[in-house]
Order: C-alpha cells, then structure tokens, then sequence
C-alpha cells in the first residue's frame, strides 16, 4: 500500500488548439479554462478474488522458515510472507509488459536474500527479449540484465521446470535450459552464468535441442550438490530434454560432469514420454515425472521414473492407474527431510479431476491424497464453481516445505492451496486443505462497470467469467457470475437510467449472456443466442433498459426488446472487431465503434436501422459513453484522444501535443465544484506514460500512479461514479483488478 504526490501536467498554448477531422463540433470543453489542479496522494490494491490464474511454479528457501516464491504465466512472481503473498513485478513498465510472464524462478540455498527470474511472456517473434532479473533482497528490488532471446512465461510448457537453477555449492553460478524454439536456434540451449545472472554464456557442448520447435526444450535443469563441496562449483549437472525426437528415442535426459562444458545423454528412460519436473532426493535419486505431450494440456499418459544417480540405473516408480484414467503427470517436490519421501501431480485428469500421490518409500507405494482430503474455499467461494465443496484443482504445480515436512503448496489453473497436515496421509488419515493463494491476483480483465447505484464494481474476466464485487477487499461470498457461469466475460453494461438492470456476454456452454435486474444479484440467461455458437463479443442495453444490443464473434449484431428472447439483426456486417455502447442518457440511441475499420455507426430508433456517423476514425482504440450526458462520446487511440458531442458525427482531437496517446478513458463522480465528470486517462501526457486524472475537463492532468505501480501496462480505466476520486484499473499483464482510491 503506497502514496504518491505527483504534480498537475498543464495543457499549453499549443496544447489546448484542437485538430480537425471530418467536421467541427460544438463542443461542450471548448471554453475549458487551463487552472491549476491539486496533486492527488493515491493508494493502490487489488480487487480481492484472490488468484484466479495459473500458477505455474512454487518454490520454498531451505534456509529460512515460510520462506516461498510462486510464478504466474502473465502476472507477475509473488514472495510469500506471513500468509500473504507479496506481488513481486509491479513496477514493470507499459513497455515491458511481456516481463510480466516469469517462464522459471531460482534461489540460491546458500543465501536467502537472493532471487533469479527468467521474464519473458512468449517465444513468438512479434515479443520482445527476455531478461534475467536479479535481488539481492528477496524481491524487494531487482537489477534486469537482458538476453538475446525471446522466453516463453506463457507458452505451453510454462509448467515445466525449473528451467533456471543456481549451484548449490557457489552462488554466483546458474544455469538456465532454454524452449526448443524453431525461430531461436542460434540461441536455443543451456545458457550459464558465472557472475550471479549478469552476463550469460551459451554452453556449446549442449546440443541436444532439435530446435523444430516441438516439445518444451529444456524442461528442467538441477545439480548434483554431493558431487562438490560449499564454496567449489558443482561438476555433475542433469537437463530434462523434452523435444519430439528426445521422447521418441527415449533419451530425455543429459548429464555433464564437468559443469556443463560437455553432455552426454543418459540412456534407459522411458519412450514416448516428454519430461515436465526434475529434483534429485536426499537418497540420491533423480525423480522425474513425465507426459506423452508438454501440458498444460494434451496429456493422456505419464509416467514418474527415478533415475539413480549413482548407480546409473532406471525404474518405472508410477503410481496404480486401476481405472486406466487418462493422464499425465506434472508437479514434483521432493522432501529434503525424509530421504525417499516424495509427492507428484497429475495432470490433465479431467476425470475423476487432478491428484496429488505421495511416496514415503521412493516410488514403491503411493497414497493418492486428493482422495481423502478435505478442502476450505471460504477466502475464495468463487473455485467451487458452483458445486458444494472445491475439486482438488488442476496443472498442479507443488512444494513441500523443505524445513517441514508437513506442510505443502500446489498451485493451480486457478489458485494455491495448502496443508499443514500432509504428512497424515503415511498413516492413511485424511489431509485438510485451504486456499492459501491470499495476495495472488492474476486474472486478464475483459470488461468492467462502476453502475451508478448498487454494487461499486462487476467485471468479466478471462476463463473465470467475472463478479458482483459488493465490497472491494472480499472474494464475493456468491461466487462467479452464474445461470450460466462461463468461460470468458467479454462485455458488460448496465442502463444509465435504470441501473440495477445489467446485461453480460461471454464464452463457454451453450448460453452466452444474461440479464439481471437486481444490480447482478441474479441472472436471468438468454432464452436465445441470436443464431450465434460461439458467443464472446461486445454488449449494450439501453438507458432505459429496454433494448439490448449484442455483437458475437460469429454473427452479425442484433438487437432484443425482451431480454434476450428473440433477437432481430442490426444490418451490421459480421466482425470481431465491434464495441457496442449506448448513449448516457437517451434510451433511443446506440453506437457501434468498428475498431479494425475505423468506422462508427449509430442508432436512432433504438438499434433497429443504422447509418454511418462517422468514418476514418483511428483504428485499434476504445469508446467511452459518457453517463447523463446525451451524445458524449471518447476514443482514447495510440494517436491521442478524440471527441465527440454529437452522438459521433463530429470529432475532435483534443489536447493535441499533450495527450499523445491513449489506451483507455473512464470517467467518475466529479470533483467537489465541478459541472463534468472527473477523467481519467490510462496514457502519455507530456511524454509521461501512466494513469491520469483530470477534475477541470481535461485544462490539467494528474499523474495518479507512480513507477512502483504500473503492472506492465494498463487496458482499461473505469472511473466509480459514486466516490470520488476511485478508479479501477486493468493491468495488460493480467495482475487482477487494481483500485485506487484518493482522500483529494
């Protein structure tokens, strides 16, 4: 929780001419006084759902209790401290947001201060390259050291690893394991550092890689700390080769003694297998777990092997699968405790759903614990989906607590959970398990409404539909929107006049969207998906409440006058690429932004016939409405902000040379003595790019957000029309919901 002081950006002489395109408008700021405007101190949090994203890595510190790290795929590492987890990568820039995807994370067992991430959200070449970044204080701050190649945080395979490791013997050495990515083969390999992640050399003794861009490369790399002494470099070093080629020969694995200078593959795994998670024991073996496809889907077989690293043998240690289920294997912690003492995850067990199995014996015997276990989701209602008690979650990514055997984490496709009883299974008592996932937000924010009565904030959400958020600081008690619970939450609004009625779209099931007329208390679904199979897209309903407009994927844009009944076409063409609003006040109009095309169109007769209002508008930005205020209408663009009083016939760049680009606009309850809404800008003012809020109509604007808070970026700004001086923010990373809230 941090303030900031930021001083008021003025719009200059020039600042305040305004560029033509297509017609001038009369326009309602045109007489907007340039007037000094007083700093704002801004507090900032998430909207509390708790998690909501794959976590794809948990690692605990050996050397210090309750000492643990997670990762996510797009939204950021956490630390976690006294049962919260501590979001780690916030101050990463807009033009950074790809670090925001952390592929691998390391500690050195030797110092508990410092922490090693891989950032870098996808290997594709339209991404930026990667960068290692480095603490010395647990994350509380990083140095970033960049690399010549792209990573893949959210790739599939992100659930492998982990891919970076730092010598148990001599901190200053790690080792990292690149994808097998068919663009990067000049690149793709084992990388080494000798200098605490400063600088990075590619081992060319590897060579292992088919780089066809199959399989996930290098899945995990890890020392053998018995084969040198604290204070020497680590000789006898182990890589999990996951390629195509590898599984099929059933040489997945590598072995150097001399520090990764020369590999040499390590014969006698298993087939068809491609390798996820590595981690030697105690009793000197190597377990590794396996799936016939890299995750985290597609599996449909696994294997778990053990691999003695002295001995140079192999065995098949896989638990019983009686009921032949489907399956691979994932998650893999070893109990640095208990020589021989292990668990694994499933993966892709969608029936009867994941597991976790757990050996006390090396792989001899196994106990499934999700069977007998009981699990508390009251700090998240929402991961029940629906159903009376919570599934053991799936894509499990585990840790036992090296310095307690008893306690665990995995994390999920959705959330972490925990124990503090895990060794209770060796006696075949039950486990109990609760959300421990307090802190971790990571959900990518679709669509967002402040309703001008009722609850303060309802959002869609990617893969968990969205919420009624009655109050910001509790994961709702109800759970995820329902009567239909869906995939995504695409589109949201609600009648300006009538704001208790709201009207969602989204994926998923066979029902698309719904209607409430209690503030979302309740859902009425659509009796009829207007010809469409496939759902998503952009909704509308009107300020009255009585006309919905819905543009789906598949099908071109219709309207409803009894809640989704019946549907009659608009005439508009099909596209993806469609915003659909209606007006702030007048239950007559709508309009419809095509943002690939440039063109608006809009609706006089409550979207029944449509005409072309506007054309050549700037493509690939957002349109805002105005609430109580006909025809007032906002693009915010990469070339700036746009204007229109006219129910967009007319539009005016506004601020020229000041505001030169825009993600998003929002607008709340004005400030005390002020006719227009306060503004809020996700943008660059005077070449500074953040959140900003203008109280005079845009005659000064101030910075809201500081570096400490910037997420990777921001997609939307939603300002809260019932308290002023609250906006709600979605991060282009996926770090959840963010709220900010301001006494001035």
């Amino acid at each position: 929780m941090t303030k900031h002081l930021s001083a008021p950006i003025a719009v200059g002489a020039g600042g305040g001419r305004w560029r033509r395109i297509l017609a001038i408008s009369a326009l309602a700021l045109a007489g907007a006084a340039v007037s000094p405007a007083q700093a704002a101190s801004y507090t900032w949090n998430n909207v509390r759902i708790v998690a909501g994203g794959y976590v794809d890595g948990i690692i605990g510190h050996p050397g210090q209790s309750g000492l643990f790290y997670a990762r996510t795929d797009i939204g950021g590492a956490y630390r976690y401290d006294n049962g919260t987890w501590v979001p780690l990568n916030d101050w990463t820039a807009p033009s950074n947001w790809h670090h925001m995807g952390i592929e691998s994370i390391a500690i050195d067992p030797r110092n508990v201060n410092m922490l090693y991430m891989v950032a870098g959200m996808y290997t594709q070449n339209w991404d930026g390259n990667a960068v290692v970044l480095v603490s010395n204080n647990k994350g509380a701050s990083f140095s970033s050291y960049p690399l010549s190649f792209r990573t893949g945080g959210n790739n599939d395979g992100r659930n492998a690893g982990e891919r970076l490791q730092v010598d148990p013997n001599l901190g200053s050495v790690l080792m990292y394991g690149t994808f097998n990515d068919a663009a990067q083969g000049a690149t793709n390999g084992i990388w080494k550092s000798t200098n605490s992640g400063q600088t990075w050399t590619r081992l060319n003794g590897f060579t292992a890689l088919t780089n066809d861009g199959s399989g996930a490369g290098v899945a995990f790399v890890t020392y053998y700390k018995s084969s040198a002494s604290n204070g020497s470099a680590t000789p006898t070093v182990f890589a999990g080769v996951s390629t195509a080629s590898a599984a099929s020969a059933g040489v997945t694995l590598y072995k150097s003694t001399d520090g990764g200078s020369h590999w040499s593959a390590v014969s006698g795994g298993p087939t068809g297998q491609y390798p996820n998670h590595g981690q030697i024991g105690p009793d000197g073996n190597l377990y590794i777990t396996y799936g016939n496809a890299i995750g985290p889907n597609g599996m449909t077989s696994g294997q778990v092997w053990k691999y003695s690293v002295g001995g140079n043998t192999w065995q098949n240690i896989t638990p019983p699968n009686p009921n032949n289920y489907t399956f691979g294997y994932g998650g893999l912690s070893i109990d640095p405790q208990k020589s021989g003492a292990l668990v694994v995850m499933t993966m892709d067990r969608w029936w009867p759903g994941d597991t976790m199995f757990r050996s006390t014996n090396g792989g001899t015997s196994w106990v499934d614990v999700g069977a007998a276990s009981s699990r508390d989701a009251s700090v998240s209602p929402w991961v029940k989906f629906g159903a009376s008690t919570a599934a053991f979650g799936n894509w499990g990514q585990v840790v036992i607590d090296p310095l307690n055997s008893a306690r665990a984490f995995y994390g999920t496709g959705q959330t972490v959970w925990t124990t503090n009883n895990l060794t209770a299974a060796d006696s075949g008592q039950a486990t109990s398990w609760t959300v421990g996932a307090s802190g971790i937000e990571e959900t990518a924010t679709l669509a967002l409404i402040s309703p001008t009565s009722g609850a303060p904030l309802i959002s869609g959400l990617g893969d968990i539909c969205g919420f009624v958020h009655t109050s910001l600081t509790v994961s709702p008690p109800a759970g995820m929107h329902s009567n239909p619970i869906c995939g995504n939450g695409t589109g949201l609004d609600y009648a300006k006049s009538l704001p208790s009625k709201i009207v969602r779209v989204g994926t998923g099931g066979s029902v698309f969207g719904a209607v409430s007329t209690n503030g979302g208390t309740s859902w009425t679904p659509f009796a009829n998906q207007a010809g469409s199979a496939q759902g998503d897209g952009t909704v509308a309903i009107s300020a009255d409440g009585g006309t919905i407009v819905w543009a789906p994927k598949d099908v071109a844009p219709a309207y409803s006058t009894n809640n989704g009944a019946s549907w009659t076409s608009t005439g508009l063409p099909v596209s993806t690429s469609w915003q659909i609003l209606s007006d702030g006040l007048n239950g007559n109009l709508f309009y419809a932004y095509n943002a690939a095309t440039g063109i608006f169109y809009a609706s006089a007769n409550k979207g029944v016939s449509w005409y072309t209002a506007a054309s050549g508008l700037a493509t690939g930005g957002k349109v805002t409405a105005v609430t109580g205020i006909q025809g007032d209408i906002w693009l915010a663009a990469s070339s700036g902000l746009y204007h229109s009083t006219s129910s967009g016939s007319s539009w005016s760049l506004m601020y020229s040379g000041v505001v030169t680009a825009a993600n998003s606009v929002g607008f709340g309850k004005a400030a005390s003595g002020a006719s227009y809404p306060a503004m809020y800008l996700a943008g660059t003012v005077s070449g500074v790019q953040g959140i900003f809020r203008s109280t005079d109509s845009g005659g000064t604007w101030v910075r809201i957000n500081d570096n400490a808070h910037q997420w990777g970026g921001y997609s939307l700004v939603v300002g809260d029309p019932k308290t002023f001086g609250t906006v709600y923010i979605a991060p282009n990373s996926g770090r959840g919901i963010i709220y900010g809230t301001s006494p001035n």
